[in-house]
């Protein structure tokens, strides 16, 4: 009986790079299908984190229609004679972190969209590999 015929070590070497890449391309797929929720649902979502980026010093009101002045009035004064020494600096840290928060977030976010860009890309490339090894094989199998 005849042997199949062997191929060549450097045609074996390109199947196994091949079947690496696939393998790679198949993980980060999984990957990003399951970190994607989806790009209308980040985009609204970052958009409300740039909405309440900011925390700002508390309002004086009063919902009492004859009282609601001396009330509102009252809060003020109370307010900047005690409270605002302390509650500035705890608001400018607050604000500080929410900012570098939402930097980052939004590069991440960027770095997904990136990379989901490449895999596609990737994705292409393999497949464009695999038919051209296809029709070698053929031609000369």
């Amino acid at each position: 009986m005849s042997e199949p015929p062997v191929p060549p070590p450097e045609d074996l070497r390109v199947a196994e790079v091949l079947q690496k890449v696939r393998s790679g391309v198949r993980q980060r797929r999984a990957e990003s299908t399951t970190l994607a929720g989806g790009g209308e649902e980040t985009r609204s979502g970052l958009l409300a984190l740039k909405q309440r980026e900011y925390v700002q010093e508390p309002v004086a009101f009063s919902h009492r229609p004859g009282l609601g002045r001396f009330i509102v009035l009252a809060r003020k004064a109370f307010y900047k004679l005690f409270l605002k020494w302390l509650i500035r600096p705890v608001l400018e840290q607050q604000n500080g972190f929410n900012q570098a928060a939402a930097r980052l977030i939004e590069d991440l976010v960027e770095s997904q969209e990136r990379a989901a860009r490449e895999l596609r890309q990737l994705s292409a490339r393999v497949e464009a590999l695999e038919r051209r090894l296809e029709e070698k094989e053929r031609a000369g199998g």
